[in-house]
């Protein structure tokens, strides 16, 4: 039930599921020798100076601990065993404790009755032996020390077994590990090995195992009860999701439309004011979106924990299944969970990056020199700009820790694997000297807002070569701009020699017109006066201006007429739609006062008499007009 919705997962679901495969995977081997504590030793692979794992060395005796079901009883003591692959008479203490866990596990291993031996004269039915599945009877068992040939044993028996079984041998060098004398700890091993016993002989009566049944039937409905609320809310948060994906999709289209409308056949315009707009347009949308995608990644965890818990739940009721859900809850989920823990760092540094560039937006941090700039909208392009190149290596810091803690827990040096990478690196760094160039002057881009996402600019690279267009996107290696014909253009931000921003707190319209000599320049300049007088004055644009336009006068005087300039301020990325308002008034101004704008003017002289176009000469070969004339 709990995949009936899988296709409507995203990308990290399938991630997680099969990050959950491979565990589970993982932990049905890892009860394989090769992980257990007490292993035999592989003489090709192991040293044979160096004590397996699972095995204490001090000095001239080793230590390993006995498991039951892979719960620890007790600890046993062996000389040490210095050459394995020729131990002679020594016998190593890891081949004892598979002796001693081999004769327990004999004790609690299921057995066919056809196997028993009831004893000699007894009078109990075949019937009888129905009350218990395994090799000994709980209700009958005996745990008890004894002597033979002078050394102390425990052993074991029950009603049907007339054989004691011998379970371990308590030596010298135990009960001097353990202060005690051998009787003394040989009695202690004796209570605490029939309690362990008995516990594990009950559990696998018949009655019990019924029991452990129904109560895995009632921990499997628990689990899958919760999953179904989980796939419900999960359900709930995508509807959730595509309300507010159709309400985003709404707001981008009626903001694209204004910015048509109100910047038509304006080239460029249009699609810078369609970004800026959506950037303040579509915060609110994005920030609830980015809620709702969080809280479905947390019930698609949630999803997976609940069926590893329940699944280890189930698993350990069953006495044969307790020493896997051990091992599940080992390496395999440590994993899992490690990676969730990852996975909800990133989103809520995520978040605290978010809250941050909300506070810088907000003013917040208006005492710190670093954050102090004077246009909103300039700190609108810097805060987003800077939050997405810090995000990628962000991301990168906290995936390269995880990886070090799973190495780590894995018991692999971090030292060796460091030194190991360092080598690497420098190898790396001589055919990638580039990367890091990109790198750190990407870092100085950002540090001296030399341009940010949202700005016009013209790039020269190191070659001289300029490149414009519209920052579309960057972060700390690369710079990605729109050009004029819609063309996406990347440059290393290492091939950056100089940045011309066109929109960087404020721009400008230059405009310059020539008149001829013949117009009265006291009007014109007047007429301009007034033209900027008028444009100011109006509310549909002085919001796009920064203060009235400054009419500088005569800039030139040139053959064909006289240059007038006109210096514009406008706010960022409107000196292209005011500059087409502001001409498109002067020429039907001038239109109006017949002002003419100025032309070329031509002359050809010859033997120092000019002559003006279309004059011709006589037959004698004499000018038909004579003097000193131009033609305008």
């Amino acid at each position: 039930m709990m995949f009936s919705g899988w296709r409507h997962f995203d990308r990290p679901s399938m991630r997680l599921a099969i990050t959950f495969l491979f565990s589970l995977t993982l932990a049905l081997g890892w009860t394989s020798p090769v992980w257990a504590q007490v292993s035999p030793v592989n003489p090709v692979v192991q040293n044979v100076n160096q004590p397996p794992s699972g095995v204490q060395r001090l000095g001239a005796i080793e230590i390993a601990t006995v498991k039951l079901d892979g719960e620890n009883l007790f600890q046993v003591v062996a000389p040490t065993v210095w050459n394995r692959n020729n131990p002679g008479k020594q016998i190593p203490v890891e081949v004892r404790v598979e002796e001693i866990e081999a004769n327990l596990d004999r004790m609690i291993t299921f057995a066919p009755i056809e196997n028993f031996a009831l004893p000699i004269g007894s009078i109990v039915q075949g019937d009888r032996r129905k009350g218990f599945y395994t090799n000994f009877d709980p209700q009958t068992l005996q745990v008890f020390a004894s002597k033979l040939d002078g050394d102390t044993i425990v052993l074991a028996k029950d009603a049907y077994h007339s054989v004691p079984l011998q379970l371990l041998t308590v030596t010298q060098l135990d009960a001097n590990y353990y202060g005690l004398s051998v009787d003394r700890l040989a009695q202690q091993l004796q209570s605490g090995l029939y309690q362990h016993l008995l516990e594990e002989l009950n559990e696998r009566l018949p009655r019990a195992i019924k029991q452990q049944i129904q109560n895995a039937f009632i921990r499997a409905t628990a689990t899958i009860g919760a999953s179904l609320l989980l796939w419900m809310l999960y359900k709930l948060l995508m509807v959730r999701d595509r309300i507010l994906a159709t309400r985003q999709a709404a707001v981008v289209a009626q903001s694209k439309a204004a910015a048509d409308t109100a910047t038509a056949n304006v080239p460029h315009t249009p699609y810078l004011l369609e970004f800026r707009h959506l950037l303040q347009r579509q915060f609110t949308l994005e920030r609830r979106r980015s809620l709702v995608a969080f809280l479905k990644w947390l019930l698609i965890w949630g999803q997976f924990i609940l069926w590893s818990g329940g699944i280890t739940a189930i698993l350990s009721l069953f006495p044969w299944t307790k020493q896997l859900a051990l091992q599940l809850l080992s390496a395999p989920l440590q994993f899992l969970l490690l990676w969730l823990l990852v996975g909800l760092a990133n989103r809520m540094s995520n978040e605290l990056l978010a809250r941050f560039a909300k506070n810088w937006q907000d003013y917040h941090f208006f005492n710190f020199q670093f954050f102090t700039i004077a246009d909103a909208q300039r700190k609108s392009l810097r805060i987003s700009t800077t939050i997405s190149a810090v995000k990628g290596l962000k991301t990168f810091v906290i995936w390269a820790i995880a990886v070090g803690w799973m190495l780590q827990s894995l018991g692999v040096s971090i030292g060796s694997v460091l030194a190991g990478g360092a080598i690497v690196a420098f190898a790396l760094s001589l055919g990638f000297q580039n990367l890091v160039k990109d790198l750190v002057n990407g870092c100085l881009i950002l540090w001296e807002d030399q341009y940010g996402i949202g700005d016009v600019v013209v790039i020269v690279n190191t070659s001289g070569n300029k490149t414009g267009g519209f920052v579309e996107n960057m972060n700390l290696r690369v710079t990605q701009l729109r050009n004029d014909e819609g063309r996406l253009i990347t440059i290393p931000n290492s091939a950056i020699a100089q940045v011309e921003n066109l929109t960087r707190i404020w721009s400008r319209v230059d405009f310059t017109i020539e008149v001829a000599y013949e117009t009265d320049i006291k009007m014109a300049l007047a007429l301009l006066q007034k033209i900027a007088q008028q444009m100011y004055g109006e509310t549909k644009w002085r919001d796009h201006l920064v203060g009235l336009p400054e009419v500088l006068g005569v800039d030139n005087l040139a053959h064909t007429g006289m240059m007038i300039r006109v210096w514009i301020k406008t706010q960022p990325l409107q000196q292209w739609v005011v500059g087409r308002e502001f001409r498109l008034r002067v020429r039907v101004a001038f239109e109006e006062h017949g002002i003419q704008i100025g032309t070329p003017q031509q002359a050809v002289w010859e033997k120092n008499v000019s002559v003006p176009i279309g004059d011709r000469t006589d037959g004698q070969g004499e000018l038909t007009n004579q003097g000193d004339r131009s033609l305008d």
